[in-house]
């Protein structure tokens, strides 16, 4: 089994296949309705995932310049100047709020 996963087609096309295989056994005037809602659902727990995880690489690759130039003036004899606005904001970003939570974080939250 050789199946290209970097195309949106193929990918869809394997999950497709394996829904199909897992809904044989369900009556067919149910079948069609659940695997779109499951594939719509799959699409956007996908599209969630990949903005979180892009989200989560922009952070990181911030904080890693940030970093990077401390170093670089450390390295120069220079004193680091503390910028205060961001030391606020990644303080603010760590101490949410249950308001800011998502919608996945709710739900872990109500399993504990």
């Amino acid at each position: 089994m050789d199946i290209d996963f970097s195309k949106k087609e193929n990918r869809e096309g394997y999950l497709q296949e394996k829904l199909d295989d897992l809904l044989d056994g369900i009556n067919s005037s149910y079948g069609q309705s659940l695997l779109d809602e499951l594939m719509s659902r799959l699409e956007i727990t996908i599209e969630d995932f990949n903005k979180e995880v892009d989200d989560l690489m922009g952070s990181l690759k911030k904080s890693s310049e940030e970093k990077e130039k401390l170093m670089q003036q450390i390295k120069n004899g220079e004193l680091p100047t503390i910028d205060m606005s961001s030391t606020q904001d990644s303080l603010s970003q760590t101490s949410e709020s249950p308001e800011e939570l998502s919608e996945w974080e709710k739900r872990l939250e109500g399993i504990n």
